[in-house]
C-alpha cells in the first residue's frame, strides 16, 4: 500500500516561525481571558485554557494552561461541528455548552465557549476556551461533589447552544445559566469575558489572514499539522518495539473504601504508540469516572 501522508515541511525554520506566531494568537487570547475575569478561579488560579482550531476540528495551537483541557476543547468543537453543520454558521455566532456526556466536556465547571472565525468570507478556522467555573449548581457549592452518584448532582448540563446569533447575545440563555449558580453575576461576567477573549483572537486569525492570505495560511495549517505527525512519529521509531503496563489503584469510589484498579499498557510498533486500559476496573458509584474528552487529554 503506498503511503499517501503528506510529507513534512523541508523548511523547519519557517515553520517554527509560523507556529510560534500562532501560539502567540493563542497566548493572547489566555491573557486577555485572565486579566478581564471576574472569578478568582480564572482570574487567580489560571484554571483556563485557550486553543486554534481549523475548520473541520482539528486543534491548530493551544496555550499553556491547563493541559487536561485540551480533550475538552477539542470534544467541545467536535460536539459544536456535530450539532451546527459549517453552511448553518454566521460571522459573529458564538457557541457555549459544558456537558461531559453530549458536547464533549470533562466536568460541569468547565464551560467551554466556541467562535467561528470567518475570512475571505468563509469559515476557516475556530478560537475556543474553557473556564472552570466556581459553581453552575448542583448538589453542593462548586459543583464538585465526591459522593455524587448521577450527572444530575453536579449542575447545570449545557448542551451545544448558541450564546451569540450573528452577533446578538441571548441574554435569556445568559439568564438562565447565571440563575442555575450560587455566584450568579460572576458567571453572567465571565461567559461575556469568554466570548470576548475568542473575538479578539478572531481579530488577529483575520490579520493573519489579510497579510499572508486566508489561502496560504490555510496552507501553511496544513503542512503545519504534517510536520507535527511527522516529529511525532520519528521520536516514537525512536523507541523499543514492545509493551509495557503500569498498575495502581483508587482507595475509594467515592462512596466507601473499596479498591478502584487502574492499569495502562503502552504498546510501541514501529511509529505507532497504542494506549489501551485493559485491567482497569469497572465504572465507579462516584464521581471519580474519566469521561472520553479528559481521558484523550490524559493519553
Amino acid at each position: 500500500m503506498n503511503d499517501t501522508r503528506k510529507p513534512a515541511l523541508s523548511d523547519p525554520i519557517a515553520m517554527e516561525v509560523f507556529t510560534n506566531r500562532l501560539l502567540a494568537v493563542a497566548d493572547e487570547i489566555g491573557t486577555s481571558m485572565i486579566r478581564a475575569s471576574f472569578s478568582s478561579n480564572i482570574k487567580e488560579r489560571k484554571d483556563c485554557s485557550v486553543a486554534l482550531f481549523s475548520a473541520d476540528g482539528r486543534l491548530i495551537a493551544q496555550a499553556s494552561h491547563i493541559p487536561l483541557h485540551l480533550g475538552s476543547l477539542m470534544g467541545s468543537v467536535g460536539a459544536v461541528l456535530k450539532a451546527y453543520p459549517i453552511e448553518r454558521m454566521v460571522e459573529g455566532d458564538v457557541f457555549i455548552c459544558n456537558d461531559p456526556y453530549v458536547a464533549g466536556g470533562t466536568h460541569t465547571p468547565d464551560i467551554s465557549v466556541v467562535t467561528p472565525v470567518f475570512a475571505d468570507g468563509r469559515l476557516r478556522y475556530f478560537t475556543a476556551n474553557i473556564g472552570h467555573h466556581s459553581d453552575v449548581g448542583g448538589t453542593v457549592p462548586g459543583s464538585i461533589h465526591g459522593g455524587a452518584t448521577s450527572i444530575f448532582e453536579e449542575g447545570l448540563r449545557l448542551p451545544v447552544m448558541k450564546l451569540f446569533r450573528a452577533g446578538v447575545l441571548d441574554e435569556d440563555l445568559l439568564r438562565m445559566i447565571s440563575l442555575n449558580s450560587r455566584s450568579s453575576e460572576e458567571r453572567w461576567l465571565d461567559i461575556k469575558v469568554q466570548a470576548a477573549a475568542n473575538e479578539r483572537g478572531a481579530r488577529l486569525m483575520r490579520e493573519l489572514a489579510d497579510t499572508l492570505g486566508a489561502d496560504k495560511v490555510d496552507e501553511l495549517v496544513e503542512d503545519l499539522f504534517a510536520y507535527t505527525a511527522q516529529r511525532l512519529r520519528n521520536r516514537i521509531a525512536e523507541m523499543q518495539d514492545g509493551t509495557a503496563s503500569f498498575h495502581s489503584k483508587i482507595e475509594s469510589d467515592g462512596l466507601g473504601p473499596v479498591e478502584v484498579p487502574i492499569q495502562a499498557n503502552v504498546t510501541v510498533r514501529g511509529d505507532r504508540l497504542i494506549v489501551d486500559f485493559e485491567g482497569t476496573g469497572p465504572q465507579a458509584r462516584g464521581g471519580l469516572n474519566v469521561v472520553a474528552s479528559a481521558l484523550n487529554a490524559s493519553v
